[in-house]
């Protein structure tokens, strides 16, 4: 294993994934490669025997088959967050299934990714990755990320908002890192899937708006969520100012 290898292997240590699916192929195989990155993994393909290991086993990261059969996955997803509700895994889905209101679903109920099937084992093992990189690793020299009554503690991986703590999923809280990082400059849907999601992401854009939204509504009990603003036509952008014409977020799939 060359320095690189090894020192995602480190990384990866002490990280448990669970990999919920139906198919043991792609189990097997999928399994292989996170062990070989370091991660400890465990599989299971029964709905009932997903909800007990998490329990038992307290995964950073479920990684669920969508396409269970006899499985309702809102209730499963439910359940998966119900069982550990002090500190809920992580949830990356993997679905056949890779339409606009899938995909928005899936976000809306609480994932950090979402792979459609079929899928390169080395892009999702990236993914993996991607969810579970610790926020407290260093990104740049920025560890305390202010704009005027948002800070964003990089090291500790929280938010807080006129002194008070502002709770966010994975992937909520790295979409406002990121804007947090670049105030005042509007990226459009795209780059946001491009510089968050990752350059192989499949989700739709209208997965951004979703995220957006959430963010905003975890704002709003601060009266923050202004800071969060819709440029009409073109994205989004982190800034205190209302001279560029905003919007409200598009509504999600019923």
């Amino acid at each position: 294993m060359g320095e690189l290898g090894a020192e995602l292997a480190r990384n990866a240590l002490q990280q448990r994934v669970l990999i919920v699916e139906r198919g043991a192929d792609a189990a097997q195989a999928l399994q292989a490669k996170l062990a070989q990155a370091g991660f400890s993994v465990s599989t299971v393909d029964e709905s009932e025997r997903a909800v007990a290991a998490i329990q038992r086993n307290s995964p950073h990261l479920v990684m669920l088959d969508w396409d269970l059969p006899g499985v309702i996955a809102i209730d499963l997803i439910r359940k998966i967050r119900s069982s550990s509700a002090d500190h809920p895994p992580r949830l990356i889905i993997l679905s056949m299934l890779s339409d606009d209101d899938q995909v928005v679903t899936g976000f809306e109920l609480g994932a950090d990714d979402y792979v459609v099937k079929p899928y390169s084992v080395v892009e999702v093992v990236a993914r993996v990755r991607a969810v579970l990189r610790s926020i407290k690793e260093k990104r740049d020299d920025a560890q305390v990320l202010r704009f005027h009554e948002l800070e964003l503690h990089v090291d500790e991986g929280r938010v807080s908002a006129r002194q008070q703590a502002v709770p966010l999923r994975a992937m909520e809280y790295r979409v406002l890192e990121f804007l947090m990082r670049h105030p005042g400059r509007v990226f459009s849907r795209a780059q946001l899937l491009n510089r968050v999601w990752g350059e192989n992401c499949r989700a739709q854009e209208r997965a951004v708006d979703v995220i957006m939204q959430r963010i905003r509504k975890a704002l709003a009990c601060h009266r923050c969520e202004g800071y969060l603003q819709t440029v009409r036509s073109i994205g989004y952008r982190m800034s205190a100012d209302s001279d560029v014409p905003a919007a409200p977020l598009m509504r999600p799939a019923e």
